[in-house]
């Protein structure tokens, strides 16, 4: 499974939901209860093709993680401002 290989618009995503967190704090303990849940069940949903794949992993997961709190980070940044 090569976790670097998707198309763009899922960071995005990710990083989206990360910057949402910082003023709706709910968005994010969803977001991160879904990649975890993801990851329990061994499974990747791609949303935009409507499919479900069979594996996962701790590098995946955590990439996914990572890209929230990147959102997370800059979310933090402009609220400041």
């Amino acid at each position: 499974m090569e976790i670097y290989d998707r198309p763009h618009h899922y960071a995005i995503s990710h990083i989206m939901a990360g910057f949402a967190a910082v003023w709706v704090p709910l968005v994010g303990v969803l977001a991160v209860a879904y990649q975890l849940l993801q990851f329990v069940c061994n499974v990747r949903t791609f949303p935009v093709e409507w499919r479900i794949k069979k594996g996962n992993s701790v590098a995946h997961t955590g990439l996914k993680l990572a890209e929230m709190a990147v959102g997370y980070a800059l979310g933090s940044f402009v609220k400041r401002r």
